[in-house]
């Protein structure tokens, strides 16, 4: 039940992958696997615990089985960014079950840029019109490899981890072209890309239902509502090709009330130190800005789970930020 090919994910992946970190689950480099041809669960290990990526990549039925398995050969095992029916599963096991923040998405048929509270959708386009910017979805391979290391590059020294890529929980961003991946590029008037976006496909029962957006970098001179005008792109595109539901994955540790399980104090309270905690946000992660930024879609929310099934849950908190890379 361990190891698994790529040919092997990927066909499950186009079976079940309808969750929001399914194309990182499948393909980020560094994870192991528990399963086999039915149904697969990513992990890392970090400091002797195992960390599990997500929901299996599985059908339901037979997750629990998965889970059983799993932690009856690794032992110390916590589960990362899962869903409800997934932390329901866990709680039955004895493991305390925290929510780690929420899940925005919204529905393509329904969405359009209407009302204030979306005027920066609009304010957006009329800028980069006005402006001479253009936002088109292109293959990465049409653009020069330069000019993207350059966007990626100076996006990152904006940023408060400065010398690498984040990974686990953050998919680490990729600047060729991926299976499936659809990207979108702003360029200046003189034709140069100043900005990107990437969007993950998801499936289910082997039918491409929608996207998420997994990374959006701009140049820092760039217009800061660039990134408004690549999203109302791509909303847009997919809107014309009748897809479902547009992810924008997690908001950490947003609206953690941690009501209906069985649940760990110290990583409520950390959780909650961390979101509101202004060193933190401005030196190792922009949890606030960047759950506001999400919160400025006007999607639906859903909570999204960590469980631990060993004390004290704070450390197994410690190793996944360990594994992200923020630490």
């Amino acid at each position: 039940m361990t190891g698994l090919d790529l040919p092997a994910r990927e066909d499950l992946y186009r079976r079940h992958g309808n969750f929001a970190l399914a194309f990182s689950a499948t393909y980020q480099p560094g994870l192991s696997y528990f399963g086999d041809e039915r149904g697969f669960i990513a992990y890392r290990r970090v400091g002797g615990s195992t960390l599990v990526l997500s929901n299996p990549m599985a059908p339901p039925e037979m997750w629990a089985d998965l889970i059983d398995g799993l932690v009856a050969q690794m032992g110390d095992v916590s589960f990362w960014q899962v869903s409800r029916r997934m932390a329901v599963l866990l709680a039955d096991r004895g493991c305390r079950v925290n929510a780690i923040g929420v899940e925005t998405s919204i529905d393509l048929g329904a969405y359009d840029f209407k009302g204030p509270k979306k005027r920066s959708f609009r304010t957006a386009a009329n800028r980069m019109s006005a402006n001479g910017l253009q936002t088109r979805e292109v293959l990465a391979s049409e653009i020069n490899a330069e000019q993207l290391e350059a966007i990626s590059v100076k996006w990152r020294q904006t940023r408060a981890v400065k010398s690498r890529e984040l990974t686990f929980l953050i998919r680490p961003v990729v600047l060729g072209n991926e299976k499936g991946v659809r990207k979108f590029f702003t360029f200046d008037a003189g034709n140069i890309p100043v900005a990107f976006a990437s969007f993950d496909p998801l499936y289910e029962d082997g039918t491409l239902t929608g996207y998420l957006m997994a990374t959006k970098r701009w140049m820092p001179e760039a217009d800061p509502l660039v990134g408004y005008e690549l999203i109302r792109c791509a909303i847009e595109t997919f809107q014309r090709e009748g897809l479902g539901v547009l992810l924008f994955g997690l908001s950490p540790f947003a609206q953690v009330k941690d009501k209906d399980f069985n649940h760990s104090r110290s990583v409520k309270q950390a959780l909650h130190f961390i979101r509101d905690n202004r060193v933190f946000n401005r030196y190792i992660y922009p949890i606030a800005g960047l759950n506001k930024h999400k919160a400025s879609y006007m999607g639906v929310s859903e909570t999204s789970y960590c469980t631990f099934n060993r004390r004290p849950g704070l450390l197994r908190l410690i190793r996944m930020s360990r594994a992200c890379g923020i630490l």
